[in-house]
């Protein structure tokens, strides 16, 4: 697995994102694929911190003490009570609040209840839900979809026309009125469109897909090295080392 994102400058974002709301973070990953989806978890709470949204950065509740925890947690895994992790809560005049979660689950938008369940556990979801409505949630259960205002998936690579094409396949599963041609006109964007955020590139058939999304005007987006979800939130990249001189013709590569 590549390892081109600067994880020790990605934890400083990290940490300066919840440091400005007044929270410490001391554990965002064990792994790179864990700090770039902690990176883009944080990239949804800066955007709409940029849209002029309060934020506020909620902990779960400590067992022993029962006090919000000190420390933020962040869910890197598909298991574990969604009371059991930190999110952001998100309020603005005018707009019913939202909260970012991480990791949660989230059902289809034709599952009709019943078994087999069909839902997905989202990398980062939007969710709009009164507060404490998922204190009694289990590892299992899933909020119902029309409570999804929006979501996104992070992942550590380069992005190749597969990937987009299975991405176009998960918005037609959780949201499928945005493959209409949405972004037409005045087209108000009041949240975080659906989204794949790639750490890497996209390869040129990658490219070209999402062109075709875009001719056909769906409300999805791709992110990417090179293109921030958040204006100056941009994702460190290790520099790549340089190239070795080559020695002139005729003399050795060193020594005497």
């Amino acid at each position: 697995m590549a390892k081109w994102i600067d994880t020790a400058k990605a934890g400083d974002a990290i940490k300066k994102l919840f440091g400005d709301n007044k929270q410490t973070i001391s554990h965002f990953g064990q792994t790179v694929n864990q700090v770039f989806e902690a990176f883009t978890f944080c990239a949804v709470i800066k955007w709409y911190e940029q849209q002029q949204w309060i934020i506020e950065i909620v902990n779960p509740i400590d067992g022993k003490t029962k006090k919000p925890c000190t420390l933020v947690k962040l869910k890197f895994s598909t298991r574990g009570r969604p009371s059991s992790y930190s999110y952001a809560r998100c309020t603005k005049n005018g707009q019913p609040a939202i909260e970012v979660r991480h990791q949660l689950r989230v059902s289809t938008r034709h599952y009709r209840g019943g078994y087999p369940l069909a839902n997905v556990c989202l990398d980062v979801a939007i969710v709009q839900i009164d507060s404490g409505d998922l204190d009694h949630f289990g590892t299992d259960d899933a909020i119902p979809n029309d409570r999804l205002v929006s979501f996104g998936e992070a992942k550590h690579m380069s992005a190749y026309a597969e990937l987009v094409a299975s991405f176009i396949g998960m918005v037609h599963e959780m949201q499928p009125q945005r493959l209409k041609r949405v972004r037409r006109g005045n087209w108000p964007q009041v949240h975080v469109a659906p989204f794949l955020y790639v750490s890497g590139h996209l390869y040129s058939t990658a490219k070209g897909i999402y062109a075709t999304i875009q001719r056909r005007k769906y409300d999805i987006d791709i992110y990417s090295d090179t293109v921030e979800l958040a204006k100056g939130f941009k994702l460190p990249k290790h520099n790549p080392p340089a190239a070795a001189k080559a020695p002139a013709v005729g003399q050795s590569g060193g020594g005497n």
